[in-house]
């Protein structure tokens, strides 16, 4: 006598639920990779075209059939890049300088000190994050007029040397920091500024590094209003020179050139992405910021 069992049936479950997670699998699979491939394509391709000879400029292949630097050549050759690029730099990093410093002393004051009308002036600050920053191009334009700064490097700074979206992300990072580290410093004689240079900076890097990267991106990649306050040539900064390529002919009206000065403008951001990546992601988890 033998028992009969019907293991087809159980077999038969088991294969339909690893098909059926396989199947899913796939799909994450692939809706992944159409979220990675969506928004790099276009930056790829601009990177792609500025390595192109004009006859293949308009072709969506990513990689050139023929390799040149002519593009470039024709930068260098007709267009101030190299002192715009001058320009982008000095404004961006003392701009980034300006701000990372006053965000740390106005969000340690906002985050540890007890004083008067703190909780007002936090959120006067927050609310300035609110106006539209377009609202007031007249309204700066006309204070730039009157202190005689139009066509200099001041126009282009003291506009964005306090930054309210800093002092707001640092105030958060620092109302976690331990107390106890602070009153242990002022007990060793520390003063307030040195606490904050000498304690409180150098263990919140992932906080500073995150505000200097949007910092940088915000500054680097303004052009409207230097489009504004700047006149001549030799002060335009990257960003404008770009724009005025592309919207003007002022250089010509090549596309293989126009993709060269997009990627040269793009690659400063990225570099410093990269070069600190790992105190941005921390200091983005830390501070609850979403991006």
């Amino acid at each position: 006598m033998s028992i009969e069992t019907d293991d087809s049936g159980v077999f038969g479950d088991g294969q339909e639920r690893l098909s059926e997670l396989s199947g899913k699998k796939v799909l994450v699979y692939v809706a992944l990779t159409i979220g990675v491939i969506l928004p790099v394509f276009p930056f790829a391709l601009m990177v792609s075209m500025s390595f192109k000879p004009a006859s293949e400029i308009y072709s969506l292949q990513v990689i050139p059939s023929t390799f040149t630097l002519e593009n470039y050549r024709f930068l260098l050759e007709n267009v101030p890049i190299v002192r715009q690029l001058i320009n982008s730099i000095i404004v961006t990093g003392a701009v980034v300088v300006s701000v990372v410093i006053t965000s740390c002393i106005v969000a340690y004051s906002l985050a540890k000190l007890d004083w008067y009308g703190r909780g007002v002036t936090y959120n006067f600050i927050l609310a300035t994050m609110m106006i539209p920053g377009i609202l007031l191009l007249i309204p700066q334009f006309v204070i730039i007029v009157e202190l005689g700064w139009v066509n200099t490097y001041q126009a282009m700074i003291a506009p964005f040397a306090i930054s309210s979206f800093g002092i707001f992300l640092l105030t958060q990072f620092f109302k976690q920091f331990p107390d106890s580290l602070i009153d242990a410093a002022r007990m060793d004689g520390c003063n307030e500024l040195d606490i904050v240079f000498r304690i409180v900076l150098p263990n919140s890097m992932p906080a500073i590094a995150t505000v200097a990267i949007f910092t940088f991106m915000n500054r680097w990649n303004q052009m409207l209003w230097d489009l504004i306050v700047i006149k001549n040539e030799s002060m335009y900064t990257l960003p404008v020179s770009i724009t005025l390529f592309a919207k003007t002919g002022l250089y010509g009206n090549s596309m293989g050139p126009l993709m060269a000065g997009a990627t040269l403008l793009a690659l400063p951001t990225i570099l410093l992405f990269l070069l600190l990546r790992r105190y941005f992601i921390k200091g983005v988890t830390m501070s609850g910021l979403k991006v």
